[in-house]
């Protein structure tokens, strides 16, 4: 019986111990704000492609800006590129820029935004602001 008590305790000891199983990440919140320096809403696309080593981009999403504004939820690969496209509603490719995913692990990547301001007169980019949230 003492030995029975002792297999039993012994088995619920490793249970409440044992570590729990990771859940798979969700993915990473990517978020695009778009304005003109005039204050209205940028009206237009955003696409998230992978860059490939060989061959052409693989588009992992395309979101059409709604209020200035585009998010969507998605898992980023280690050790990879991405580019962030915005074209404005008449096709004009407004900014392209790299994201990489090379100095990270992207499962702690839970959220990134950038904010970017663009002159209403020659729809150059005039102003950027990035923001990261990392969960460790």
């Amino acid at each position: 019986m003492k030995k029975l008590l002792y297999i039993a305790a012994t088995l619920a000891i490793a249970v409440l111990c044992s570590v729990q199983a990771q859940t798979e990440t969700t993915g990473t919140n990517l978020v695009i704000h778009a304005n003109w320096d005039t204050r209205s809403d940028v009206e237009g696309v955003v696409t998230l492609g992978k860059v490939n080593t060989i061959g052409p981009e693989t588009i992992i999403v395309t979101r059409s800006l709604s209020d200035g504004r585009a998010a969507f939820q998605t898992v980023l690969a280690a050790n990879s590129v991405y580019d962030v496209i915005l074209t404005s509603s008449d096709g004009t490719q407004l900014v392209k820029f790299p994201v990489t995913t090379v100095l990270i692990n992207p499962a702690n990547l839970e959220r990134a935004g950038i904010a970017l301001v663009f002159n209403s007169t020659d729809k150059s980019l005039k102003s950027a602001s990035v923001n990261v949230d990392l969960d460790f």
